[in-house]
């Protein structure tokens, strides 16, 4: 599944939606943002890649998700705003990888709208 701003905005996953386990974020001198809160996510690790050029990217995934952040920011930012786990959810669990480039521009993964 593709999520593509190229000069606007895109967004999808204002209700229940079913991803995939691969995800595409991409912002060229736009704007794209992907919520996870109400996906049906399949077992395991969905990937997401989420590619900024001058631009913005988020992405919300729920509090109780685990979530792991890498890659590379040239003259931008990435950033993961979310409040502590209650606990540490099982290895066997849901979870996301992002795997983030941005280049004058920032991505940001948040667990709020």
């Amino acid at each position: 599944m593709r999520n593509v701003g190229i000069f606007g905005a895109s967004s999808f996953g204002q209700g229940p939606w079913r991803p995939g386990n691969k995800v595409w974020a991409i912002a060229l001198v736009g704007a794209s943002e992907i919520d996870f809160r109400q996906a049906q996510l399949d077992e395991g690790v969905t990937k997401v890649t989420s590619i900024v050029i001058i631009g913005r990217s988020k992405i919300v995934a729920p509090s109780d998700m685990s979530v792991t952040v890498t890659g590379l920011s040239i003259l931008g930012t990435k950033t993961m705003k979310r409040q502590l786990a209650k606990e540490i959810p099982p290895a066997t669990a849901k979870s996301l990888k992002v795997n983030c480039f941005t280049l004058l521009g920032c991505s940001r993964i948040t667990d709020k709208g």
